[in-house]
């Protein structure tokens, strides 16, 4: 019979949704075994290798943290829209963005209506009530959606076909790529060299 060597780390703040408590974490041949209180933990594995953590923040490892280079920049550049507090609100930033900005596509992050009073998406016709005519997408905070004009969803072939697609609302996976390709070839070299 094999057995392995317990590892006790104790008292930490272990990030674990079931167990937001937790001041304790065994660790049995490279896995997490349990997770709990110091003195649960003491009496469950008293052969264990103990670790004081000093009050140390444990987190899961294998974090994926990474930077998307071009999306970063645009970020810093273009319309930041993390600051609306309202979708009225958000409408008022890109008015003020497109008369600070009157050539190009409008590139804006970082709007998230969960927040909003109203809790509603910005549309496409919300877009073009203020912009008319010309391109613009704006990510959600996420990133994995983005709302865009008639100006620039006319711009991508097959759009409405495409897995995603929202005729007024947010467009998310295939749609979302294809309409952020879009936006990206409108960039003029100026937005690009910024």
């Amino acid at each position: 019979m094999t057995t392995f060597a317990t590892t006790l780390l104790l008292g930490g703040r272990i990030h674990s949704p079931a167990a937001p408590d937790a001041t304790a974490i065994a660790i049995r041949d490279g896995v997490v075994a349990w997770l709990g209180s110091d003195d649960v933990g003491r009496a469950l594995h008293p052969d264990a290798t103990v670790v004081d953590l000093e009050g140390a923040f444990v987190a899961p490892a294998f974090v994926d943290s990474h930077v998307h280079l071009t999306a970063t920049g645009l970020t810093v550049v273009g319309l930041d829209l993390r600051t609306a507090t309202s979708l009225p609100h958000l409408l008022t930033l890109l008015a003020e963005h497109a008369a600070q900005h009157p050539d190009g596509i409008i590139w804006g992050h970082g709007w998230d209506e969960s927040g909003w009073p109203e809790r509603v998406v910005p549309t496409t016709a919300d877009l073009d009530g203020v912009l008319g005519g010309r391109p613009a997408y704006l990510a959600r905070v996420d990133v994995h959606s983005a709302v865009a004009t008639t100006g620039l969803r006319q711009l991508v072939p097959g759009l409405a076909d495409a897995a995603g697609f929202s005729a007024q609302g947010p467009l998310t996976a295939d749609a979302h790529h294809r309409v952020r390709a879009a936006a990206r070839n409108l960039l003029s070299a100026a937005q690009r060299r910024d």
